[in-house]
């Protein structure tokens, strides 16, 4: 008589469900998924300005009509960018450990935060939608590890992140955030030197320390997203 089948199969059974049912969603380039994002906000824009309109002496149903089909615009290009990097949760679900039912949990999390990340993400730094979602899906699914009613005592992985620092990453350019990614072990790994950071980056540690301040100096100005006046140092 043969036993209860192994865990491993439970879980692979659960990710190719989930990957059936994400569709044949086309992954996106870089450039697609800024655009996508360009989008995105563009659309909130239009929906801001339609309130303005609301109550008008005079509707101008002009105006409204190409108002509200940005609005839709937006919302497509938003559902676009969710269901091409729905995918990558998968993938970083695949690392973690548990049964069936916990990869269920830890997709259905970061699935939330995917939702959440895209209406966080500012596409003018040049940053990759992906790249930001990753750090928004990977947290959720730490929390998920750490919850102490499903997970076992022992390690619990990588300091948490501000989410509001999480945030702000969004409007660095590519290269700068990558050096505070490293920085802070926001991959995953750990954190690494200043000197390190430079080597895996394979350029100078003078020119690493340029765009490490360059990074600090963008994330404590006034206009980005929450408070960060506080980080003086990575």
């Amino acid at each position: 008589m043969t036993g209860p089948r192994p865990t491993v199969d439970e879980r692979e059974a659960v990710f190719r469900r989930h990957l059936r049912a994400l569709g044949d969603a086309p992954l996106l380039t870089a450039g697609e998924e800024l655009a996508k994002a360009a989008t995105v906000a563009d659309g909130r824009e239009a929906e801001m300005e339609l309130a303005g309109l609301v109550g008008a002496p005079v509707p101008d149903l002009e105006a409204s009509g190409v108002l509200r089909q940005r609005v839709r615009d937006g919302e497509a290009a938003r559902a676009a960018l969710i269901a091409s990097t729905r995918r990558l949760v998968v993938s970083l679900a695949r690392r973690h450990g548990g049964d069936g039912d916990r990869s269920a949990v830890l997709l259905a999390a970061g699935d939330d935060a995917l939702s959440r990340a895209v209406d966080r993400y500012d596409p003018t730094g040049g940053l990759p939608f992906s790249a930001f979602a990753r750090w928004w899906v990977e947290r959720a699914m730490r929390e998920v590890e750490r919850h102490p009613t499903t997970v076992a005592a022992g390690p619990t992985g990588p300091t948490p992140v501000d989410p509001t620092l999480l945030t702000a990453l969004g409007h660095l350019h590519e290269d700068d955030c990558r050096v505070v990614e490293l920085r802070l072990g926001l991959n995953g790994g750990p954190a690494l030197s200043a000197t390190e950071t430079a080597r895996v980056l394979g350029v100078e540690q003078e020119r690493e320390e340029e765009r490490e301040l360059r990074a600090l100096a963008k994330l404590r100005h006034p206009c980005t997203p929450g408070d960060l006046t506080h980080l003086r140092q990575l």
